[in-house]
């Protein structure tokens, strides 16, 4: 009985090693999802701005709100 546990849990360790060894490399395909936005907001918010709105004339209304500034300001 003994040499049947002994043999079992070395089958066991010898497939499941391989595995574990694999999940534990850091993913360089994929980088630092933790660094993802290296800029910072206000440089982020403009971006996306000129992205969403193209050759228009954008408005900063504080808090990385940026709109384009032809259009009425919402709000109170």
């Amino acid at each position: 009985m003994h040499k049947f546990t002994i043999v079992f849990l070395t089958v066991l360790l010898t497939t499941i090693s391989p595995v574990l060894a694999k999940s534990r490399k850091p993913t360089q395909q994929y980088g630092n999802p933790v660094a993802a936005m290296p800029e910072d907001p206000q440089a982020y918010a403009e971006r996306i701005a000129r992205q969403t709105w193209p050759g228009r004339a954008l408005c900063d209304d504080g808090g990385y709100r940026i709109r384009p500034c032809d259009l009425s300001k919402g709000g109170p």
